[in-house]
């Protein structure tokens, strides 16, 4: 592959900013770990105007530095793969999202490809390039690194321009490159990014299998976690586990003594936090539970009735070359076949495509 240049002085950083601020689009990916902290570290990332590569090492510069309001341009387009990890590490550095974006994984979704096909495997099948795997468990947040890892992480973007070129003719061809540029437009949403306490119980594993006053507990305790991990940085398990999570609303000990006697909970949380603890449960009493969505029950015939309508989706699927997943989910059909009617799959492009043949198949029923 072609060089790259290791930046790790803000100076040269900024002088590169320069140098590409007139750039109409750039490559760009990122490299980070969270294995110890709530908010992701960000250690390296990488930018391709097409011709240059640059690895700019984060830790160094201590962020994006120079390079935000290049990210945050709305004249220069982002090319990503997979972004939606890549843009929410982003968004906790830059406070924003940086757009315009473009995801080539979004894009070959729609011309056949899984919807959650490899960077790897698309330069492979549409540029012939074979990328190295050596680093993929790289700890990126150890340093120096080697010039054999910065050369493995550049090429994550060296390819990048390429092979958007490739899938936007193709898709321009078929007449689906505004369906591309929609999808990956819904990427830079920052509500899909926000901080959001009030629904933590939904990351508590077994969680959904709770109703009422045990329910209620869960979504306080889960609330008290995020803000806590938030506030000292380290993962969500580090401040309570999920069992000890569910235990406590389950059992809803009153005393320091009860609390103590549930094993999920280990002498340590419960020397830092018990009182806090008790608290929670104490007041969760005095409120709802979330509202969970209603699982779908499904009477045999509409069961029958699912089953034909995925079968078509998934036809309609391989006669248009776009990945069913990236239409509609099992969950979609059965929420159609209840009667809902915002979804996806009834607007826009999803419904030109499928919908209006699977609602007619409704009304045939």
């Amino acid at each position: 592959m072609s060089d790259y240049r290791y930046i790790d002085r803000p100076d040269e950083a900024a002088a590169l900013a320069r140098d590409w601020a007139g750039v109409g689009q750039l490559a760009v990916d990122t490299e980070f770990v969270r294995e110890s902290t709530y908010s992701a570290q960000l250690c390296l990332m990488q930018v391709s105007d097409g011709e240059h590569v640059a690895c700019l090492d984060m830790l160094a510069l201590d962020g994006p530095g120079p390079f935000a309001e290049l990210l945050a341009n709305p004249a220069v387009r982002k090319v990503f793969h997979s972004a939606r990890q890549d843009l929410e590490v982003l968004n906790e550095h830059l406070g924003a999202v940086p757009g315009p974006v473009w995801d080539t994984q979004v894009a070959a979704a729609m011309l056949g490809y899984p919807d959650q096909v490899g960077y790897t495997q698309l330069t492979g099948a549409e540029l012939g390039v074979t990328l190295p795997k050596d680093h993929a468990r790289t700890d990126w947040s150890r340093r120096p690194l080697s010039d054999e890892q910065l050369r493995y992480a550049a090429a994550d973007v060296l390819w990048l321009l390429p092979l958007a070129e490739r899938l936007e003719g193709e898709l321009d061809r078929l007449g689906r490159l505004d369906w591309a540029t929609c999808e990956s437009a819904a990427l830079c949403d920052p509500g899909l990014y926000a901080f959001d306490a009030v629904g933590a119980w939904r990351r508590v594993k077994g969680a959904g299998q709770l109703d009422g006053a045990a329910l209620a507990r869960v979504a306080a305790l889960a609330a008290w976690r995020e803000e806590e991990a938030r506030r000292c940085n380290r993962p969500r398990r580090w401040i309570i586990k999920d069992e000890a999570v569910l235990a406590l609303a389950e059992r809803n000990p009153a005393t320091r003594d009860t609390l103590a006697r549930l094993e999920a909970l280990p002498p340590s949380l419960l020397h830092r936090h018990g009182e806090t603890l008790l608290c929670l449960l104490r007041d969760a009493a005095d409120t709802d539970p979330p509202a969970k969505p209603a699982p779908a029950r499904l009477e045999p015939a509409q069961d029958r009735l699912a089953k034909r309508l995925m079968a078509r989706l998934r036809e309609l699927a391989e006669h248009h070359r776009v990945s069913a997943p990236l239409l509609a989910t099992r969950k979609d059909i059965e929420a159609l076949v209840l009667g809902h009617r915002d979804l996806p799959l009834l607007q826009g492009w999803r419904r030109e495509l499928a919908g209006e043949e699977l609602l007619g198949m409704l009304g045939a029923a």
